[in-house]
């Protein structure tokens, strides 16, 4: 199977299953990473894209955006960590880089172009290093949901919220599936 077989990709934007996806993951919350005093408060947010067949659901942070999260809709085909030799798709971090570039398509892209400063330091911060119209505008600065994808990411599979109709997972104990019938 070739790599573009692999990460097949729809738009879910107007897709009821992907309408419901989002009201009920789009809430705000809050997490920390290490302590409680560092809990931020943020909404996790949708990816738009649907990979293949939109099964499995993974979650996606930054190492800079921790513990913000993305949620993907992803081939229940793809493998993850240990059970990724069952699995008859590729393994989620194999195609990290592609679903990285969605993410920038989607919700914007928080580095400078020039310079690959990040867009959510300071204006003083920035233009220690860049002086282009992104990263000395005073009035700009990026904000979550961008994307700082700078240094890696971290993923994990998710289960479907309650209201969805799932079936467990053959390749894992974590992150059951949607059942194929309401995938649409």
């Amino acid at each position: 199977m070739d790599r573009a077989e692999l990460i097949e990709r729809r738009d879910g934007a107007d897709c009821p299953t992907h309408i419901k996806l989002r009201k009920a993951i789009e809430k705000r919350e809050s997490a920390y990473l290490w302590t409680p005093s560092d809990a931020i408060t943020f909404i996790p947010r949708v990816l738009p894209t649907i990979f293949g067949d939109g099964r499995a659901l993974f979650t996606l942070a930054t190492i800079n955006q921790r513990p913000a999260y993305w949620v993907i809709r992803a081939c229940s085909t793809w493998g993850s960590g240990f059970d990724r030799e069952d699995s008859a798709g590729p393994d989620f971090g194999e195609v990290v880089d592609d679903i990285l570039t969605e993410l920038e398509e989607a919700f914007g892209n928080g580095r400078c172009g020039y310079s690959d400063n990040s867009l959510f330091w300071p204006k003083k911060d920035r233009i220690q290093n860049c002086q282009c119209e992104e990263c000395s505008d005073g009035r700009y600065r990026a904000r979550w949901p961008m994307v700082d994808g700078y240094g890696g990411c971290s993923w994990s599979r998710i289960d479907w919220p309650e209201e969805f109709d799932t079936v467990d997972n053959p390749l894992s104990w974590q992150g059951n599936l949607l059942r194929s019938e309401e995938a649409g």
